[in-house]
């Protein structure tokens, strides 16, 4: 395989990569988050005018025809700024749930997100649930009524298109829902790592049913391989930059008349959570271009044992900047902190260590 990037890719990460340090920088993103909602509108255009939500959709859809490799791409540079807009929401999971769409549904759908006037998020888990192949309880009518709850909806008060997994006359489907539809309760609340998340109750909220395109479970099934593969770009990016803070304190930090990172032990430590961050980076690559194959059970493997690598990896280097930084690494006033959180919470997203090491088990292994 080639990981190399191509000239268009280079300029996607240069161009993603200034617009950030230029917009979100640590204070920043404290006032991003303290804002009505948990981010700035203005952000969010900016991305968009960049582009990067016409990426996923093919050009008759009006986007750029992009592939995984160009999410990886944007996952990378927003892990390592901490980002807390739902970006993977707008580029990996609703571009994937809309193929079970007809083409002027995808269409519709498409011009909103590339445009950023839409916010859209996946209300998918239920309380209760644990393991991610469940029974959806959340049920549909034939005209589309929603009745049921979903739990951990990121930006689920925010959102202005939810996409609903519900259960209808003809079995498992997915469903469109205006954010303040009649019948939606949302309870709001923030994540540990500072982003925003909603318990949602629909009460025969009228909603779009997604028709015409692949079936509704490989749909959701795609959904989940892409957003795994943004996952591990993220942590990837959060890694990088958890390192890069973590190299920069030691340097300067003196203890008995001397800076602590001329200290042999904690060089190699440090060293160790580089390797760490190197096998996750080619992991992430990996995944990137497995989370497309055609092969279902060779895709879901794979981003299984990369999901794996990257939750050992992400505790050692989180833990290892932690350690260095010392006492002010557990404040709220050191970014580091923050990255942590943020490590934390993407190793329990889209499946925890122990599902994805449970589902390489049952397989016999990645190359059974």
């Amino acid at each position: 395989m080639n990981f190399e990037l191509n000239d268009e890719q280079r300029m996607l990460s240069d161009s993603l990569t200034r617009f950030l340090g230029d917009k979100y920088d640590f204070e920043a993103r404290r006032r991003y988050m303290a804002k009505d909602g948990g981010y700035d509108p203005a952000i969010w255009r900016g991305y968009a005018d960049l582009g990067i939500f016409a990426l996923p959709f093919s050009e008759d859809e009006g986007g750029l025809g992009g592939s995984s490799v160009e999410t990886m791409i944007v996952g990378q540079a927003m892990g390592y700024a901490l980002t807390n807009e739902p970006w993977a929401e707008a580029m990996a999971i609703a571009p994937s749930l809309l193929q079970a769409g007809s083409a002027d549904q995808r269409a519709s759908v498409a011009e909103g997100i590339i445009g950023g006037d839409t916010l859209p998020t996946w209300a998918h888990l239920e309380p209760g649930m644990i393991d991610r192949g469940e029974d959806i309880a959340t049920t549909a009518t034939a005209d589309g009524a929603l009745s049921g709850t979903k739990t951990v909806v990121s930006f689920g008060a925010e959102a202005n298109l939810i996409f609903v997994t519900a259960k209808g006359p003809e079995g498992l489907g997915l469903y469109m829902v205006k954010g303040g539809a009649k019948g939606v309760e949302a309870r709001a609340y923030k994540t540990q790592d500072g982003k925003r998340a909603a318990e949602l109750s629909f009460d025969g909220t009228p909603s779009e049913k997604l028709t015409g395109g692949i079936a509704a479970a490989e749909a959701i099934a795609l959904a989940e391989a892409r957003a795994l593969s943004a996952v591990m770009a993220e942590s990837l990016g959060c890694m990088e930059k958890a390192i890069e803070e973590t190299v920069e304190y030691i340097k300067g930090r003196e203890q008995f008349g001397r800076a602590i990172g001329s200290f042999q032990a904690l060089q190699h430590i440090a060293a160790g959570a580089v390797v760490e961050k190197e096998q996750v980076k080619s992991m992430a690559m990996y995944a990137s271009v497995m989370c497309d194959d055609t092969d279902a059970q060779a895709r879901d493997l794979a981003l299984s044992a990369a999901k794996v690598k990257m939750c050992d990896a992400s505790r050692e280097v989180g833990q290892m900047s932690i350690q260095l930084h010392g006492g002010v690494g557990m404040t709220m006033e050191y970014a580091i902190g923050h990255y942590f959180k943020r490590l934390t919470m993407l190793e329990i997203a889209h499946g925890d260590r122990d599902f994805h090491m449970d589902r390489l088990c049952e397989a016999g292994g990645l190359a059974a």
